[in-house]
């Protein structure tokens, strides 16, 4: 059972970003967002950009990823209203990006999610720790 849980968490991990989970209701928020986008300071850019400190930052401009000429002609800024905005129907805020997402209509999810951006990702737990209790059952 304990190879189970430790499987079973080590997997967590490596779907939620390596650990840059901050709360469980923040895991839940970004769930859908972890597969195409990191979070964490240097994160890697995948199917999506790393998102860490974007809020200020103007849409289509980060430096190593390959963004729609929709979201790079934008002129955007990202604040906690325009993410909002364009969380909630992307293809609607901003026709012809390529976000492959339909969009959240829960505002309280968005907002989960928007307060999760603007706090960046914190350190990974000690995975030591960690280990341990998963092992125990906590």
């Amino acid at each position: 059972m304990k190879i189970v849980r430790i499987t079973l968490f080590l997997a967590l991990l490596a779907l939620t970003g390596c650990g840059e989970i901050r709360t469980p209701q923040a895991a839940d928020a970004v769930a859908a967002c972890v597969g195409c986008h990191t979070f964490g300071e240097g994160g890697a850019m995948l199917s999506g950009p790393n998102l860490y400190g974007i809020v200020g930052e103007t849409a289509g401009t980060r430096p190593g990823f390959g963004y729609s000429v929709a979201m790079r002609d934008s002129g955007i800024v990202w604040t906690p209203q325009t993410l909002d905005a364009f969380l909630q129907a992307p293809a609607k805020f901003m026709p012809g990006n390529r976000m492959a997402y339909f969009g959240e209509v829960d505002a309280a999810r968005r907002a989960s999610i928007v307060a999760y951006m603007q706090g960046g990702a914190a350190p990974a737990p000690d995975r030591n720790e960690s280990m341990e209790q998963v092992a125990e059952g906590r």
